[in-house]
């Protein structure tokens, strides 16, 4: 079995009890974020020719006792969610949820040590849904990453200006260069928080892409201020290096139709700048 990026992957059956519609449907896109990993997670069901891996037990559900009780689920590692679990648990999360929190602890029971590399999180959101999440970029490879003719447009696009918030300038130049290669000339530029807030009072964007590792401000307070601005933005993309699978979530929570881990892939950047393009807003 491969998972999205060619690699061969062990795939991990999640047997689900009890959670709420709303947590279902968080829960798969999850899983969905877990698609270019070495060890991938999925739901498990009755159709699934494999057995199931692990047994996700909502605590506060009456489901969670009876299922207990089956022999037939002696054999599955136990992951528990919320207040009085039971002493076969393998790993307990607290509520309130934190999904990230799900795959990162059953990262510490299936997945070893693994380089950096291969731990990507880049993810972008397709056209087709506000929520469908796509891990990696099949054929990235020999993906092109020249940049096409910049041809400025006469007038300011019906989208909406870009602001890019990076702290590091040369990154700030290459972003510039990439978004006018897709076609998004009107760019403005912040180093900081304060600049990026001063921006956003006098100025609506289409679409504004966020680094997280700001020098005077914590990139989701940052965040926080764009969802309040008044017309929010229409598509965010968020970046930064280190980033883990809550921070994937955090940010898909917080509307962001891309997350892309640094050093950014010039691939990666330029399908998902393509793809924004073909989403309405």
């Amino acid at each position: 079995m491969q998972n999205t990026g060619g690699e061969a992957v062990r795939r991990i059956f999640v047997k689900v009890f009890g959670f709420s519609d709303v947590e279902r449907h968080a829960l798969n896109t999850v899983f969905r974020l877990s698609e270019s990993r070495p060890v991938v997670y999925a739901p498990w069901d009755a159709d699934v020719p494999e057995k199931a891996h692990v047994a996700l037990i909502d605590g506060d559900s009456w489901e969670a006792s009876v299922e207990l009780a089956k022999p037939e689920h002696d054999a599955l590692q136990l992951v528990w969610v919320g207040d009085r679990p039971s002493s076969k648990a393998a790993l307990v999360i607290p509520r309130p949820l934190k999904w990230g929190a799900v795959i990162e602890g059953l990262d510490r029971l299936y997945t070893p040590a693994l380089p950096d590399a291969e731990t990507s999180l880049d993810f972008d959101i397709s056209a087709g849904s506000p929520l469908e999440l796509d891990m990696g970029w099949p054929g990235d490879a020999g993906a092109t990453t020249a940049p096409a003719p910049l041809e400025a447009p006469q007038a300011e696009p019906a989208g909406g200006r870009v602001l890019v918030i990076e702290p590091d300038q040369d990154s700030r130049l290459y972003l510039r260069a990439k978004f006018s290669a897709a076609g998004l000339a009107w760019m403005d530029e912040a180093g900081t928080g304060a600049q990026a807030r001063e921006l956003l009072r006098t100025n609506s964007y289409g679409l504004v892409l966020v680094d997280l590792g700001l020098g005077d401000m914590n990139g989701w307070t940052l965040i926080r201020t764009l969802q309040a601005s008044r017309p929010a933005a229409a598509q965010l993309i968020v970046t930064g290096a280190g980033l883990t699978p809550l921070d994937a979530v955090r940010a898909w929570l917080a509307g962001a139709r891309g997350v892309l881990a640094k050093p950014l892939h010039p691939g990666k950047l330029q399908r998902l700048l393509a793809k924004l393009q073909q989403t309405p807003s």
